[in-house]
């Protein structure tokens, strides 16, 4: 009996220190979740102030665009997820259709990287679930600092 006691002890012990590890993993998890969920809201909440305030900066130095243009969200996939923003350009009806820009980083042969930029119809973080938007380019790269 005092034999069984003392498993039970030993594992209310390990099970206690499983739950919180994982609570801990979760709970960062969590954060980068939200963080990622609040960044998306922003950019679609935004992103026709965000695109004007391009827009007007590159007029201001005679540098205007002469299609169509929308911010939206960037999802970066590669070493783990990350969310940002991006200016798209191009004919209006191609723009329209564009809900998102697909980054993916790639290591490259030497000290050489690469950042694929891909304007999706889509958000997800699936890329076999996104289609590419053709006839549209990127024109900017928006970081927002968290």
């Amino acid at each position: 009996m005092h034999k069984t006691r003392r498993m039970s002890l030993r594992q209310v012990v390990v099970a206690s220190l499983v739950l919180t590890v994982g609570a801990a993993a979760l709970h960062a998890q969590l954060g980068s979740i939200l963080k990622g969920g609040a960044v998306l809201m922003l950019v679609r909440q935004f992103g026709k102030q965000i695109n004007d305030g391009i827009n007007t900066a590159l007029m201001n130095r005679k540098w205007e665009n002469r299609q169509a243009t929308k911010v939206v969200p960037i999802v970066s996939i590669g070493g783990g997820v990350y969310v940002g923003a991006a200016q798209v350009i191009g004919e209006e009806s191609a723009v329209q259709k564009v809900e998102a820009v697909a980054q993916l980083e790639l290591d490259l042969p030497g000290k050489a990287r690469a950042k694929v930029l891909v304007p999706v119809d889509k958000v997800g973080f699936n890329p076999t679930e996104m289609q590419r938007v053709y006839g549209v380019g990127v024109s900017a790269v928006i970081d927002l600092k968290l």
